[in-house]
Order: C-alpha cells, then structure tokens, then sequence
C-alpha cells in the first residue's frame, strides 16, 4: 500500500497535465486527511487484471487505461461517482 501511495503522490507532484485538463492535483497528506474523514471517493483507472493484484482499500474499479471511455459494464459504477457529494480522487500507478 505505501508503494501505491507514493506512486500517488509522485503522481500528485508532477505538473499539471496537458492544456484542457483541468482535474487538480492533491498530495498524499491531503488523501490522507480526506480518508481519516471518509470523505473522499477512491477510484483505481488501471486496468482490470492488475486490480486484485493490489489496490488502494475501499478503491472502487473503473478500469480507464489506454480508454477514451470506461467499458459499457461499468455504467452503474459511473453513476454513482456523478451523483455522489464526496470529493472522487483517481489513480492508475
């Protein structure tokens, strides 16, 4: 899990991304503080297979890499994240 999370917060500290993509960046400390609260969503994007191998816990699968879109199977989960009041933060290191 502290590999993930480190994977996390490198990704957090990197730059913010190409132009249009406007998604903030937080830090591991700022994860942390939203998860102590439980208010925070958790989304793992990576694909499917890598999933049960190892995930942040209470991380909710909606498998994105190297997709335009998440595969039809996921609309439900999808629905959910739009609807819910909570922060969603997402990683796929």
């Amino acid at each position: 899990m502290m590999r993930t999370l480190f994977a996390l917060l490198a990704i957090a500290l990197l730059p913010q991304g190409p132009p249009g993509i406007d998604a903030p960046r937080i830090s591991q400390q700022e994860l942390k503080k939203l998860v102590a609260a439980n208010n925070v969503v958790i989304v793992d994007t990576r694909n499917e297979d890598v999933f049960p191998n190892g995930h942040i816990p209470g991380a909710i699968k909606l498998p994105l890499e190297g997709q335009m879109t998440w595969p039809e199977s996921y609309e439900k989960t999808v629905a959910k994240l739009i609807a819910t009041k909570k922060p969603v933060v997402t990683y796929c290191a």
